[in-house]
């Protein structure tokens, strides 16, 4: 297969996996109008919370798993043997995630206190943990779908989501008038009936065995990457708790709406990443991959750098069809948390010459980093600076992470990306972006203000001819 054939063929499944994405993601943003008007800032705020810190859980309890299912599901010599892979990985991850669940909600109590702001908002956190094992299987069931290439029912299965999710929190919310529990009730129940989809969907690849053999290779790979999940868990929750306890949880519930232009980008950025992982494995042996790794690297920061610098500069007036006055702060962080989420998917293709390697354990040096910077940058501008500084340092610990990853992965196994090139585009997005959001008047002269922005970062892309090769560095066999 071509060069060109196969970005078309990863720009396919970039697509199908995108309109996975937003099917299931949409609930997210039909439901913000909802509840931004029915809760108070401070309730919002402490139901956001509770879903970020599961989710932030959510990404250690994997364990690994889902990127050594991706890793090796190819390279198992039949269909047998990849039933007991699966079947393997489903049971490892179903028995951890129930444990981790039950302790979770023993001690919801003093977490409470730590992250929430009170130990009343234990009852809340209950709920996000029963949530784990249920959303977990969720998880499972896209690996699973991804790796075997049926992405139809990926679609399918998110669109599940959408309908679940969305319709039971709108019933506890409105119809039952539940509040935050409401909101987590509909969570909890529409990914336990999501599960059981899945279930459905997967079955042809689920079979009662077991296979230590299988497993402990995988978890040989998945391991080395909890420390990884830690530290990407932190950076994902440490925005929300020093917030919270340097001001209160109505700044937390005010920064949660900010936080949704950072899934807007996401969404595509997820897309991207369910699409690339498969698609660069399948291809590590073909003599053209290096270059292909390099084109689509190149590509990906254009794109990614100019759907967030129009979701960025946009984002006031977004803002206010989103929710009430209340929550007019939240566009202030905005711009810079949708350039958080590029360089979080830039790390993922930085990443690859580690993966390819098998050096999985320097990963952890790595997101140690990110983790440090993102403390260290949370503990210095959100006290000065608010939501607004919460979100520079989580892009700075997204930033900081992508650039490690490059760093260290072409010391083990040399890739032709353009380094010169990428941090021109996504410097250049960015900066372009803060200048007109600082500068750019009310009205359709702002407007017009923007779409300059905008059409000077397309010029820079331009110029620097993100579509050829040419300038690539040599790509130079690992020693």
């Amino acid at each position: 297969m071509s060069v060109r054939d196969s970005l078309k063929r990863l720009s396919g499944d970039s697509l199908v996996y995108g309109l996975g994405q937003v099917a299931g993601k949409i609930v997210n943003f039909l439901l913000v109008p909802v509840l931004t008007r029915v809760l108070v800032p401070e309730q919002f705020g402490v139901s956001e919370n509770v879903t970020q810190y599961t989710a932030s859980a959510l990404l250690v309890l994997v364990f690994g798993m889902d990127g050594a299912l991706a890793r090796f599901f190819y390279e198992q010599p039949d269909r047998q043997t990849r039933v007991r892979m699966v079947s393997s990985s489903f049971t490892f991850r179903l028995l951890t995630g129930g444990a981790v669940a039950l302790a979770l909600a023993a001690f919801a109590t003093p977490l409470a206190g730590a992250l929430l702001g009170g130990e009343v908002y234990a009852k809340y956190l209950r709920i996000g943990a029963l949530t784990l094992p249920a959303t977990l299987f969720v998880l499972f069931s896209y690996d699973v779908l991804r790796v075997t290439f049926q992405p139809w029912k990926f679609i399918a299965l998110n669109l599940t989501w959408t309908v679940t999710v969305g319709g039971l929190t709108l019933y506890f919310v409105l119809a039952r008038h539940l509040g935050v529990a409401g909101a987590l009730y509909g969570k909890l129940f529409g990914d336990c009936l999501t599960a059981a989809v899945g279930l459905v969907l997967c079955r042809h690849h689920l079979k009662p065995v077991f296979d230590r053999d299988l497993l402990r290779r995988m978890l040989s790979y998945g391991l080395p990457l909890v420390p990884v999940s830690i530290s990407y868990a932190v950076i994902g929750a440490v925005d929300r708790a020093t917030l919270t306890r340097a001001f209160s949880p109505e700044a937390a519930g005010v920064y949660a709406v900010a936080m949704k232009f950072f899934a807007v980008i996401t969404m595509g950025v997820s897309a991207f990443n369910l699409a690339f992982g498969p698609f660069a494995y399948a291809r590590a042996q073909d003599p053209d991959a290096p270059k292909l790794y390099a084109r689509v690297f190149t590509l990906y920061v254009a794109i990614a750098s100019l759907g967030a610098l129009l979701v960025g500069v946009f984002a006031p007036g977004l803002v206010g069809l989103l929710a009430t006055e209340r929550y007019a702060a939240a566009a202030a962080p905005a711009l810079w948390l949708t350039f958080a989420a590029v360089a979080q998917g830039a790390y993922s293709v930085a990443v690859l010459g580690i993966t390819l390697a098998l050096r999985t354990r320097l990963l952890g040096g790595i997101a140690a980093l990110a983790a440090v910077v993102a403390i260290a940058a949370n503990g210095v501008l959100v006290p000065r600076l608010g939501a607004e500084g919460a979100a520079m340092a989580t892009c700075l610990a997204h930033v900081a992470s992508a650039v490690a990853a490059y760093v260290v992965s072409q010391r083990v196994h040399p890739l032709p990306f353009r380094p010169a090139r990428l941090a021109a585009l996504f410097g250049g997005a960015l900066a372009a972006g803060l200048l007109a959001v600082r500068f750019a008047p009310a009205g359709w002269a702002g407007v017009g203000v923007k779409l300059v922005a905008v059409l000077g970062f397309v010029a820079l892309a331009t110029v620097l001819e993100v579509w050829k090769d040419r300038g690539a560095v040599r790509h130079r066999p690992a020693a």
